[in-house]
């Protein structure tokens, strides 16, 4: 207690302790600014607290607290409040007289209600109340019109009140997890307005059900599933079905038990070529149809594959796989029969719903099937979510038409929408993002998007009508990529087209959405040239053997449950400009694999099918060897990390055995030797740092020593250039020079982008402006993101680096006064080779981030 004596305490923290209490006296601590008590065992704080009338911040999560004082609302000062992980069930009026308060956490408590008081928080930004029992939110809080962010997620609402249209300063609203609001996971993926549209509009008297599906037909090829497509629709069997080229999309009407539902059928080809595409196009919101057949006794095999893909890319986010039916096909033509445990393998795949043995000529299984279908359609909440009377006119306007174009700009699309009476700009938008979200009419206006400069690429204007527009020149383009061996100019381009995009500007969109999907990237070389890594042919080039015999090499392998095709082409679309150039000056990549070469040091990164594993081993300088093999481990993370259900098990091999990478983390963080079992020595135990620092030095790993991090400000037509540079990044990173970095596109779906921006730039002590006129010509970087870094600057927080790209007004612009790299500000595009260029760039920026470490070690 007497800890209350201290007056000219403006700061105390007591976080991350075992209090059970604290003592009233602390209410006598008038001077204090801010106080943190989180992380401890409080089952209640003295009211006392409510003296403390200059507090800004109060900090009381992670306690066990069931109540808290109504004399807190007397702190009037008060900016931040958060109080969620404790075991609240309400909170007093009183706190809404907390009129300066920004942030207040209420998220993870065990609240039934919130009280109406609490909207008189004119000056709140952010609010959470996710995870908690709530039935219902007070229309008093639509009054909060600063809010940006609002987190309702995993209560039990039912309703939300009109009144939410008001917040119009919203750029996040999380809705999910309280099913009884009807709410697709789709639309709660959309932006807030659009949320609000969608679920307002559904409760409209004119609101009708969507009645939809998309279910999705996989399988290898020859398995029969466009003839089982056919046999769903009632259609007459072919003898001669021909294959699918890439996906046939057609429409089933189902008859189901609470009533007719349209299932949008995508039948996926079975050729290899296509299938990394496939992920592209799965989808949560689906039912899934598995077609098995015996005739190459792989059904075995096959069906892991599929399964194992359909888990990984089709996994909601609470980890519930989506229903899939297994068709045991062609079960009357002799030596076809699948042979399957069928127990077992819907052990392991628990989202199996049945298997159905069918015959599409003799029409065996066919009604069984239908109808398997029908209950697991009825059984899906979001099948019959309601749909706003205008806004379904104007999808069913959208529908396909014979002879009709298979795009609109969207200014066509606004004039649509006028038409059936959605007037509205904004709801015109909202529309427009609710229907691509559902997969019904595709549009990617925000490939190429700059939300802070409202201007766009040339995709912002483009809507997608056809799904099946999209999906059929983008597997034309990879056949035809394949046919020429992995490369693509613009005129093989309009060839595998076949002039059926008339439009010039429509075909930069489809190649832009290869490079979207990291299907296929630029040529450095040539202009109008693509390489599609997957279709190149794939055959090693000779030297490749020698790899295995290096006597001193790094070496990491990641083994997969489920090796989807193409994700070594992935890692090669990101690393192109790193792949060696043989004596002929001929690219060392194939569909499977590349070498890399940086500084001396030479990297294999290859797939092994028969073995589901993807093989790194590096050589070379030891510096050089680990800033290569630290890359492409980085690489191949980021890559794994987009892919939620692949779950990979990396391994780095050491005495010549293979041990996981998480118990060399973990060992080394605890300061444990790792013991690695071997075949004929026992368990040997080896230092983990050995290892460890074959990817990346000892002080990249210690968190207790400080590194800067750095925050990149960039124009979207400078995204290659900022994909470039945070490489670079990532090796200084593993150098100990970096403690990492962020950019917004880094932003979650839904995250409010603004906030997210300035509390990232106010952590930054490196600020990167890769520098284009384009940049410059920016709003949202001239008036908001540069004046906060020069704020930041003049106090001592932050050092600007201008990254000069091009020539250009940057000398007259306030950046012109700072060190700018390349060196002497010789833009990035007038350097010969460019890779010197990016050299004097990295070295630059390794300057700045040395000199803040030593500052900071100066001061400690």
């Amino acid at each position: 207690p007497e800890l209350g004596a201290l007056t000219a305490l403006t700061e105390l923290r007591l976080n991350n302790n075992q209090l059970s209490s604290v003592p009233p006296e602390l209410g006598a601590l008038t001077a204090l600014k801010a106080l943190s008590l989180s992380n401890n065992q409080l089952s209640s704080v003295p009211p006392e607290l409510g003296a403390l009338t200059v507090l800004t911040t109060l900090r009381l999560h992670s306690n066990q607290l069931s109540s808290v004082p109504p004399e807190l609302g007397a702190l009037t000062a008060l900016k931040a409040l958060s109080l969620s992980y404790n075991q609240l069930s309400s909170v007093p009026p009183e706190l809404g007289a907390l009129t300066a308060l920004t942030t207040l956490y209420l998220h993870e408590n065990q609240l039934s209600s919130v009280p109406p008081e609490l909207g008189a928080l004119t000056a709140l930004t952010e609010l959470r109340l996710n995870n908690n029992q709530l039935s219902s939110v007070p229309p008093e809080l639509g009054a909060l019109t600063a809010l940006m962010t609002l987190s309702l997620s995993n209560n039990q609402l039912s309703s939300v009140p009109y009144e939410f249209r008001e917040l119009t300063a919203l750029q996040m609203l999380n809705l999910s997890g309280n099913p009884r609001l009807g709410l697709s996971p789709q639309i709660l993926t959309s932006s807030p307005r659009a949320i609000l549209d969608a679920y307002f509009g559904s409760l409209g008297e004119d609101s009708r059900p969507l009645n939809e599906v998309k279910l999705i037909v996989v399988g290898r090829g020859a398995a029969g599933k466009t003839s089982l497509v056919r046999a769903l629709r009632g259609e007459p069997f072919r003898e001669d079905e021909d294959s699918t080229p890439g996906i046939a999309l057609s429409d089933w009407t189902m008859k189901c038990r609470k009533g007719v539902v349209t299932a949008h059928v995508w039948d996926f080809a079975g050729q290899v070529i296509t299938h990394s595409l496939h992920q592209f196009f799965f989808s949560v919101r689906s039912v899934y149809v598995l077609a098995l057949t015996g005739r190459e006794n792989s059904e075995r095999e096959d069906a892991e594959y599929w399964l194992r893909l359909i888990r990984a890319f089709g996994t909601d986010a609470d980890g519930n796989g989506p229903p899939v039916i297994v068709a045991l096909n062609k079960w009357d033509v002799e030596g076809c029969q699948p042979k399957l445990d069928r127990g077992a393998i819907q052990e392991r795949y628990p989202f199996i719903r049945g298997f159905v043995e069918t015959d599409c000529k003799s029409g065996r299984g066919v009604e069984k099937l239908q109808k398997l279908l029908a209950k697991e359609v009825d059984g899906l909440p979001y099948v019959r979510e309601k749909f706003k009377g205008t806004w379904d006119e104007v999808r069913r306007s959208l529908a396909p038409k014979p002879g009709a174009r298979s795009y609109m700009s969207f200014d066509q699309f606004r004039k649509r929408c006028a038409d059936h009476g959605v007037i509205d700009p904004d709801e015109q938008e909202s529309l427009a993002e609710v229907l691509h979200n559902l997969g019904i009419a595709l549009n990617y206006r925000s490939f190429g998007e700059d939300r802070r400069s409202g201007r766009h690429a040339r995709l912002r204007e483009a809507t997608v009508l056809k799904p099946h527009w999209l999906t059929d020149n983008v597997y034309k383009i990879v056949r035809k990529a394949e046919a020429e061996h992995g490369t693509l100019d613009n005129e093989g381009v309009e060839k595998a087209l076949r002039r059926r995009v008339e439009n010039p500007a429509m075909r930069d969109y489809l190649m832009g959405l290869m490079e979207l999907f990291e299907i296929a990237y630029a040529a450095p070389d040539a202009r109008g040239r693509w390489v599609v890594p997957q279709a190149l042919p794939d055959v090693q080039p000779k030297g490749v053997e020698l790899f295995a015999k290096a006597p001193d090499a790094t070496r990491l392998r990641y083994s997969y449950q489920a090796l989807p095709e193409g994700l070594v082409a992935r890692a090669i679309v990101r690393l192109h400009d790193l792949v060696e150039r043989s004596k002929s000056k001929k690219k060392q990549q194939w569909a499977s694999g590349a070498i890399f070469e940086r500084d001396g040091a030479r990297a294999l990164l290859r797939t092994e099918p028969q073995d589901r594993q993807v093989m790194l081993t590096v050589t070379g300088p030891t510096d050089a060897r680990r800033q290569l093999a630290g890359l492409c481990r980085d690489e191949m993370r980021s890559i794994h990390a987009e892919i939620p259900g692949l779950d990979p098990t990396e391994e780095a091999q050491e005495e010549g055995e293979w041990v996981p990478m998480s118990t060399l983390e973990y060992d080394e963080q605890e300061g444990n030797d790792t013991g690695i079992p071997t075949r004929d020595r026992g368990t040997i135990p080896i230092d983990p740092r050995r290892v460890n620092d074959r990817f990346s030095v000892e002080s990249a790993r210690d968190d207790k020593v400080w590194k800067p991090r750095v925050f990149i400000c960039y124009s979207k037509e400078s995204s290659l250039q900022r994909k470039k540079l945070e490489q670079r990044l990532k090796i200084l990173k593993n150098e100990g020079k970096l403690d990492g970095h962020w950019h917004d596109h880094m932003i979650d779906p839904g995250d409010s982008w603004h906030s997210e921006i300035l509390d990232h730039l106010n952590k930054a002590q490196i600020f990167i402006v890769l520098t284009t006129d384009a940049l410059l010509a920016t709003d949202y970087v001239t008036d908001i993101e540069i004046p906060r870094a020069i704020e930041l600057e003049e106090a001592g927080k932050l050092v600007i680096v201008p990254v000069i790209l091009e020539a250009g007004r940057w000398e007259e612009s306030v950046l012109a006064s700072r060190q700018v790299v390349p060196k002497k500000g010789s833009p990035l595009n007038e350097w010969r080779p460019r890779s010197a260029g990016w050299k004097s760039i990295s070295d630059g920026i390794a300057r700045v981030a040395e000199s803040l470490i030593e500052k900071r070690k100066g001061r400690a």
